[in-house]
């Protein structure tokens, strides 16, 4: 995905808090501000179950957010000052921010683009099933007024489109009448993709998780269809059938079908120019040209939050891009660019996997870290990976109830650059 670069290299990898109020913040966990930073203290109440993972006192797993599990893996501290209500302070927060909103942006303008050049190409597409159709015509009238095709011949063809009609008329009755789709399931047995926003504004697309076999049978497209082709073949086969003047008939469909030849080519020109004008915008993505996108996160206003209610985890990941017929997560990271991506980006991005796993049914092979514009990183989601994001789920659940954060490392750089150190009793500096 994302260009023709090369790829980076893979890593393989009881009392409540003495808090003024608490809020709700989008990633759907309880958050507080005040004065109160003791880390000895618990944020919240819950017990462990048998599982490992610790719930509410309704039993309800802890939430966890992806941003939860990436600045506890950056510093424990840090994560504890952040439920805290103490806020990153720095410009390169505000610049990040800035950055995501602007992918996203570059991202919902190539996904209406791309829209619309596949609504205009479907709409081509039927003047040329026209342009066919009335060029098989003027074929058929000319031959038969040269006597190169005999008149029953060509009438018999009009009464077997019309008999065709027929079939195709009651087949679609028949699907109308019958509970067929519970009989073969939804499709074929198939369990359908969750009803969820993809923050893409998408009007043709039911979920962004689609697979390609998910539209037959659903909403009635296969009856629908059926009827519109039975109706347009037994016109079609009463206008042979019924025509007099053959030779006057024939001059006319030839004019027509000039005329509407040159609609189609103009149309053409308009679908072209829609698809340079997308593929265009595809590229500033960073998109490779099989790539598709199912999800960008909006900063929340519309793209729906992931939720495991097993674990507690949830998070948007910043893209869901569909290669090779997986959805794969995609984490956007702006400002320095490092040799080998960070242990709390990886830890973000294994969220992001488990995730797009739960919600999709569908176990993505890998996920993908995005330094600026070119230089990317894969994670693999295998049992192992999978098990140390359950090891830290787990511990930040028991830090929410226990407390006790404390520092991971003895970095001072890493304290230097720590957005909360001001407020860390922990720092090094």
């Amino acid at each position: 995905m994302f260009d023709n670069k090369p790829w980076g290299r893979a890593g393989q990898f009881g009392r409540m808090l003495n808090l003024s109020r608490f809020l709700e913040i989008d990633m759907g966990e309880a958050v507080s501000t005040g004065s109160g930073l003791d880390l000895s203290k618990p944020i919240t109440e819950g017990k462990k179950r048998k599982d490992g993972h610790w719930a509410d006192l309704q039993g309800i797993a802890l939430p966890v957010s992806a941003s939860d599990l990436e600045r506890h893996k950056y510093c424990p501290v840090s994560w504890q000052l952040s439920k805290a209500g103490v806020s990153g302070d720095g410009d390169a927060i505000k610049q990040g921010m800035l950055a995501h909103d602007q992918i996203h942006s570059k991202m919902k303008e190539y996904k209406d683009a791309d829209q619309k050049a596949s609504r205009e190409m479907v709409v081509w597409s039927w003047w040329l099933t026209v342009v066919c159709a009335l060029s098989a015509d003027s074929a058929a009238f000319f031959f038969v007024n040269q006597g190169t095709i005999s008149e029953d011949f060509i009438q018999n063809i009009g009464k077997y489109l019309v008999i065709l009609a027929g079939v195709w008329l009651l087949l679609a009755i028949m699907l109308i009448s019958l509970p067929w789709r519970r009989w073969l399931g939804r499709p074929f047995g198939l369990a359908q993709p969750p009803a969820i926003e993809s923050g893409l504004d998408e009007d043709s697309l039911d979920s962004p998780f689609k697979t390609e076999n998910s539209g037959f049978g659903i909403a009635g497209n296969t009856e629908v269809r059926l009827l519109l082709a039975s109706i347009a073949v037994a016109l079609h086969g009463l206008a042979i059938y019924w025509a007099e003047n053959r030779t006057s008939f024939a001059f006319a469909l030839i004019i027509l079908t000039l005329i509407w030849l040159l609609i189609t080519a103009w149309k053409l020109h308009g679908v072209l120019m829609t698809e340079q004008k997308a593929s265009v915008a595809k590229r500033e993505t960073g998109l490779r040209k099989q790539d598709v996108l199912a999800y960008s996160d909006d900063s929340g206003k519309t793209a729906s939050l992931l939720i495991d209610e097993e674990t507690g985890v949830r998070g948007r990941p910043d893209q869901i891009v569909k290669i090779d017929s997986q959805f794969i997560p995609v984490e956007q990271k702006t400002g320095k660019v490092p040799e080998q991506p960070h242990e709390s980006h990886k830890m973000q991005l294994m969220a992001y996997l488990h995730l797009v796993e739960n919600t999709t049914g569908v176990k993505p092979d890998y996920g993908i870290l995005r330094y600026g514009t070119d230089t990317l990183f894969t994670v693999q989601w295998d049992s192992i990976t999978k098990q140390k994001l359950m090891d830290s789920i787990k511990e930040i659940q028991r830090l929410m109830v226990e407390g006790g954060a404390k520092r991971n490392h003895e970095r001072k750089g890493k304290c230097k650059n720590c957005s909360r150190r001001i407020h860390c009793p922990q720092s090094l500096v």
